[in-house]
């Protein structure tokens, strides 16, 4: 009984960056943040998403970074240079990649359940045992409906890259820039994405 108390406490007091895996990535296709400085001394954050992440959550996550950035290099605000949230599609891109290595198309020799002449059929189109009918979809030979290809999409993550510039006090510069940034002061967007203030 102490130890479901003990852990209960730990979760209400765990931030809630943490909670939901907020970490640093061990490699480029990774969950979570990489961070790189530039010769001009901007920074860019990549924060990679888990599979079915919310951009919503993966660009706050971004933003923790770049809020602990400035932090750790003993600055007060960070600018936004350039921020960019994107779909990426987890694993391959096309329905065989994710039915294994007995998958059948049925345009090749491997399609010899069926008749000869569904062999090179377009999709949906023929099977052997209903003429002019609809496939199987790889049980019993043919390729997948055309109709499952049409409804079938990978499995997405979302990833934001962000640019900063990070800076303290009242004047800054921004190079090469017409417009001016949006600036945020690195401890409200650690206060609000986290919850506390460092």
């Amino acid at each position: 009984m102490k130890y479901a108390v003990l852990i209960v406490a730990a979760l209400i007091c765990t931030p809630a960056a943490a909670q939901k895996g907020y970490k640093a990535a061990k490699a480029a296709s990774d969950v979570g943040y990489q961070s790189s400085v530039a010769a001009d001394g901007r920074v860019t954050i990549v924060y990679t998403g888990a599979k079915g992440a919310k951009p919503d959550d993966v660009a706050k996550f971004a933003m923790l970074r770049a809020a602990e950035l400035t932090q750790d290099a003993g600055k007060e605000w960070f600018a936004v240079i350039k921020a960019e949230t994107r779909d990426l599609a987890a694993g391959g891109s096309d329905l065989r990649d994710k039915t294994g290595p007995s998958f059948s198309t049925g345009t090749g020799a491997s399609a010899s359940m069926g008749s000869a002449s569904q062999a090179g059929s377009p999709p949906g189109v023929a099977d052997a045992a209903v003429p002019n009918g609809p496939t199987t979809g790889g049980f019993g030979g043919g390729d997948v409906p055309y109709q499952v290809l049409e409804r079938w999409r990978p499995s997405q993550s979302a990833q934001t890259t962000v640019v900063i510039q990070m800076g303290s006090g009242d004047q800054a510069t921004f190079p090469g820039l017409n417009v001016q940034p949006t600036i945020y002061a690195a401890a409200d967007v650690i206060e609000q994405i986290r919850g506390k203030r460092k």
